[in-house]
């Protein structure tokens, strides 16, 4: 097992798609903090707004609003991620290769996705180190203390808590791609799904939200409204912060249980796990 997981270690880092990932979510990761946030906070006027852009990348508050575009942009990338390595090598026709020297079909499976599981979480955490490290040059370009040491601050415990939060609000969008690449064997099929099932999602919520009533009720049904509900978990102090994920900041006042969300989220990691295996494992594989 350790010899086939380094294998495919090995694929994974040979392909351009995680420095593309690592890139991009760094360059994220600089808007964040310098353009949505630093740049907005200089050119305010306003005090609510100016405090709600000094949330968007001084530090500790920087911590939530990294982590808040880090999921949701994070999902889309990791997605594609996913779509590609798996589909890929049903393009190459390899699949057929790897079976008949041995390897079942559910530890092929398996195999992929753990190589793309850790592959995925060095890239978010270096990303992750790079916002960090952003947000201390701006915090002191900005003149202000860099601690930890305000009201609802983080402890280190804390943030490590709020790091597997949002990488757990990743795993459902990475599972969903990872399942659509191995039903459809294709990067554009996966790639494409996770792409408008994360805008589409978005839009619906809000739209249910505006509706109200039962409406409102049934998005507790919905992957991003229990993502929300974690990541509301995340907030530091009860101001809102500026981020450039499409969506409101999370209030823990209007979202499920984040033990709930949990619950449910994992439901839908198990659902899109198991029809992936079932279909691989039932498929007529051709090289």
């Amino acid at each position: 097992m350790t010899s086939m997981l380094a294998a495919e270690l090995l694929k994974v880092r040979k392909r351009w798609m995680p420095y593309v990932l690592l890139l991009v979510m760094a360059a994220g990761a600089a808007i964040q903090i310098w353009l949505v946030g630093y740049v907005s906070w200089r050119q305010e006027s306003e005090v609510e707004f100016q405090q709600s852009a000094l949330r968007g990348f001084a530090l500790p508050w920087s911590l939530s609003t990294l982590l808040d575009i880090g999921q949701f942009w994070g999902a889309i990338l990791v997605g594609i991620l996913a779509a590609s390595v798996v589909a890929t090598e049903h393009g190459w026709g390899t699949v057929r290769q790897a079976l008949i020297r041995g390897q079942s079909r559910n530890q092929y499976l398996a195999m992929k996705l753990l190589g793309i599981a850790l592959i995925a979480s060095v890239t978010l955490l270096l990303a992750f180190g790079i916002g960090v490290c952003l947000s201390v040059i701006a915090t002191s370009v900005a003149d202000r203390p860099i601690t930890l040491d305000v009201p609802g601050g983080p402890s280190g415990i804390d943030i490590v808590l709020m790091m597997l939060r949002a990488g757990y609000g990743i795993l459902p969008y990475g599972l969903l791609a990872f399942c659509l690449a191995v039903v459809g064997r294709s990067t554009t099929f996966g790639v494409a799904g996770i792409v408008l099932f994360m805008f589409g999602e978005a839009i619906l919520l809000a739209i249910l939200e505006g509706i109200g009533g039962v409406g409102a009720d049934s998005r507790a049904f919905f992957m991003g409204h229990n993502v929300s509900a974690i990541l509301a978990a995340n907030r530091i102090g009860f101001g809102d912060y500026n981020t450039f994920a499409p969506r409101a900041n999370a209030l823990a006042s209007n979202l499920p249980d984040p033990a709930v969300a949990a619950l449910v989220l994992g439901l839908y990691c198990l659902a899109f796990l198991a029809i992936a295996f079932v279909i691989f494992r039932r498929r007529d594989i051709r090289g």
